[in-house]
């Protein structure tokens, strides 16, 4: 099995799982006799907690879809192309999206404190975990469009002179 193929399978997967999930939140939400304690959240806002879950289990599974654009990009052989490069330019857009949401949840989060900057000096070493390889990852994914783009000239101008 090639890596190309292993890399749409595993993609499909994650991409079917976060489907289910986002089919499967608001059934737990309208009954949750049926599903006691999946969805409790704490705090004063569980209604907002449940649609910010909801928000991002959309969020992913966009990103993942754009996953598998870019996995049949790859399949088919067609790196050096407009939709490469606008596939992958989306993707780390997502990704670094995806970062900066989370850094203004946490600040958000962290303003009803009574001690706003030790609450959000408590937060870095997860913000560091969480959303420094979101931000990697979208500039890699930015970096590799850029590339993209500078080969498909490459191969444009090669494509001209022969």
């Amino acid at each position: 099995m090639n890596l190309g193929k292993l890399f749409k399978i595993l993609i499909n997967i994650l991409y079917c799982t976060f489907l289910g999930a986002i089919i499967a939140h608001p059934i737990m939400a309208l009954f949750p006799d049926t599903f006691p304690g999946i969805l409790e959240t704490e705090g004063h806002y569980p209604i907002l907690k449940n649609v910010s879950i909801y928000a991002f289990l959309i969020f992913i599974t966009f990103m993942l879809y754009q996953f598998r654009k870019f996995a049949n990009v790859i399949r088919a052989n067609k790196l050096f192309s407009n939709e490469s490069i606008l596939i992958s330019k989306y993707i780390g857009t997502l990704f670094i999206i995806m970062g900066s949401t989370f850094v203004l949840i946490k600040i958000i989060s962290t303003i009803n404190k009574t001690n706003f900057f030790q609450a959000l000096a408590q937060s870095i070493p997860i913000l560091i975990v969480y959303v420094i390889p979101f931000f990697i990852v979208g500039i890699f994914f930015l970096l590799l469009s850029d590339g993209f783009k500078k080969a498909l000239t490459f191969k444009e101008e090669n494509d001209l002179t022969v």
